[in-house]
Order: structure tokens, then sequence, then C-alpha cells
């Protein structure tokens, strides 16, 4: 508007300018156009643009204004879709943080059509259509948001796992982040995602490979790692005790991260598994570096347990033990087995008896009898039997 006035106040000035030098001689001007004659002078054809001027540039607007017409109301309509299309995605998206899943649905998904990031409604509605237990329209949400936003794909994907995985579709979300995992081998979270199906489904040699080979990725987090790890650790070492396979157990040994060497069950399992395939002198060795650091009673336990190949050594270790840590009930019953492999029988008693009243357990009972039975006295084994049985039922 202001900008029509300065031409209009232009056209007066030039007008004015004109009539100024031209008020001696007025000029002539005639215009002859199919018939029609216009005689006048300049100063007055002057006159009639600069007032004609103003006109023609509002007709001129006019029109364009009409050509635009249908330009305008069409962004109109497009500016209202968009914004009911964002109120509608806002409005979803509070009823789903608010856990009200069917109405977050219909909004979400009523005009996600119109809304300028289409796939985030989808996904959102996905969630949704999750807490109403439908799979299939959850899927069916999911392909619409990779197919609106291609690009986005690997988010899409890491939602699907997500949901696999929370519903417990476990082998499914396996699948999903084995796809993420080949599409960016660095990212931390399909990695996660993949550690968590593998434990859940009991692929342990799967787990104990994937964590090796992402050891330098933070994921899962380090304490989630190390419980995964100790797990398929722990769990890969027991197949390998039950098959029988002694330089399988040692293998998974040697691999193992050095401060994983002092978790207390995995090096219990690892030396009870020793034991078991006939692998006492290594159990022996194993057991008798920790205990010269430090105790633990479940080593000790089973350090009194082991056909050692030289009794007497065992049975001077064991003492020395209860020098340094004092009388504790694993290493009493430990010396007590000794003493028994020894046929020292006063000794054996002795020991036994300790443990008895410092904390009686079944197996000190059970050792008592075996030495009653060794120097022939029945019926006190077969009373001491019964004691042991009797403290296991209680």
């Amino acid at each position: 508007m202001i900008r029509s006035w300065v031409l209009v106040l232009l056209a007066l000035a030039a007008g004015a300018t004109a009539a100024y030098w031209l008020r001696a001689d007025t000029g002539y001007v005639l215009v002859h156009y199919r018939g029609w004659t216009i005689e006048t002078s300049v100063l007055v054809l002057l006159g009639v643009v600069v007032l004609a001027t103003p006109l023609i540039l509002t007709v001129l607007r006019a029109l364009i204004g009409l050509l635009r017409l249908p330009a305008f109301l069409m962004r109109l309509s497009e500016r209202k879709r968009a914004e009911r299309a964002r109120d509608s995605f806002e409005a979803g998206l509070l009823k789903l943080l608010e856990g009200h899943w069917q109405r977050a649905e219909i909004e979400l998904v009523r005009r996600a059509a119109d809304h300028h990031a289409s796939h985030l409604n989808y996904l959102a509605a996905a969630r949704a259509a999750q807490r109403l237990g439908a799979a299939d329209r959850r899927d069916h949400y999911l392909e619409l948001a990779a197919r609106d936003a291609p690009e986005l794909a690997f988010a899409t994907g890491l939602t699907q796992a997500e949901l696999q995985r929370e519903r417990g579709e476990i082998a499914q979300a396996k699948a999903t982040a084995l796809k993420l995992r080949e599409a960016d081998p660095l990212h931390p979270y399909p990695v996660e995602l993949l550690a968590e199906s593998y434990a859940s489904l009991g692929e342990w040699a799967e787990l104990h490979g994937l964590l090796n080979l992402t050891e330098k990725l933070d994921a899962p987090p380090p304490a989630r790692r190390r419980e995964l790890l100790q797990r398929a650790l722990r769990e890969r070492m027991h197949a390998a005790i039950a098959d029988a396979r002694l330089d399988s157990l040692k293998q998974l040994w040697s691999q193992t991260p050095p401060e994983l060497k002092q978790d207390a069950v995995l090096r219990l399992e690892y030396a009870s598994g020793l034991a078991r395939l006939n692998a006492h002198a290594e159990a022996s060795a194993l057991i008798s570096s920790v205990l010269e650091d430090h105790w633990d009673g479940d080593l000790a336990n089973l350090y009194g347990q082991l056909h050692a190949s030289d009794p007497l050594g065992q049975l001077a270790s064991i003492e020395q033990w209860l020098g340094k840590y004092g009388e504790k009930p694993e290493l009493l019953i430990t010396a007590g087995r000794a003493c028994l492999a020894n046929k020292l029988w006063g000794k054996a008693r002795s020991y036994l008896e300790a443990v008895i009243r410092i904390k009686p357990t079944p197996a000190a009972y059970l050792e008592l009898a075996r030495l009653a039975e060794q120097t022939q006295n029945l019926e006190e084994a077969a009373k001491l039997h019964r004691q042991g049985l009797e403290l296991a039922a209680r």
C-alpha cells in the first residue's frame, strides 16, 4: 500500500516537473488507430498518464490476484491440513504417554498421511498396537513407516526388534537384530538386542562369540555385559563337562579375560569341571594358587575331595592354610578328609568333630560315619548317618 502511494507521488512530481518545463510550449500529440483519432497537447497526455498509472497498477494487481487465487486457496487448505495433522500427532503421542493405547492409535493414524513426518506417526502407532496385543497391526504400521521414510529404515528396524523382543518374539527379534548388525556393525544397540536374544534362546556359543567380537563397543552396558559373558562361559563349561570334553573346558578357561578368572563362581565351575573329568592335579594346582593369595571356602571344600598323588603333601598344604586362615569349617572338613585318605584316624576325628562343634553339616556327619566304618565301629556309624540325615532334612 505504501509503495503504491510512493509511486503516485513520484508520478505527480514527474507531472509537475514536466508541466513546469512545458509551460511555454505545450506541444502537440496526434494518435490515430483504426479510424479513431485523438489530438491533445503533451501536457494533457502526461497528466492522463500520471493519473491513470495508479488505476492501471490496481487493475493489474487485481488480475494477478485472481490468477493466483487457486494456488493460494490450495496452500491455505494444505496449511490447515498440516495443522490438523500436527495437532492429531501431538494428541496421539500424549495419549500414548498416558497409557491410553486405543485412543493413541486412533489419533496417530487418523491424519498420518497429512503429517510432514508420517513415519513418526506410524512408529508411535506401532507401539500403541503392541500394547493392545495387535501384532499384525503393529507390523503393518512398521511397514508403512519404512515405506514413507526409506532413509530411516534403520530406526524402523530398531523399533521392530525392540517391540518383537518385548512381546517375547525372540527368534524374530534375533533375525531383525542380525539384519541391523549387517547394516551397521559398529552400532551398539543391535549388538545389545542380539546379545539379549542369544541369551533368551540359550545360544551360549553365539553369545560368547558376539561378546568377544564386540569387546570395544559399549554394548551391552558394562555390568550387563559382564553378567552375560559370565553366564555364557558358565553354560559352555557345563556343556563341555557334560560331554566330557576336557580340552574344550581348558580352552574356554584360557580364553577367559583375566578379570573374569577372578570371579569365584566361574573359577569354582572350572575347578569342579577339572575334578569331574579326572584332571585332579590341575584342579589341585588351581586351588592351591588361589588359596595362597586369599580365602575361598568353596575351593577349600573341593580341595578335600580331590584324589591327590601325594596325600601327605595335600594334608601339609591344608594344615598350612589352617594356620593362615584359622579353623574355618571348610578347611577343617577338608583336613578331616585328607586324614582319612592317609589313615590318620585320630587326627581325622579331631578335625571332623571340630566342624560339628563350630558349624555342623551333613557332610561332616557323613565323613565321621565313614571314619567309624573304617575303625569297625558300625553302631556309631549308623548313629552318625542318622544324625546327618536328620540335619539334611531340617
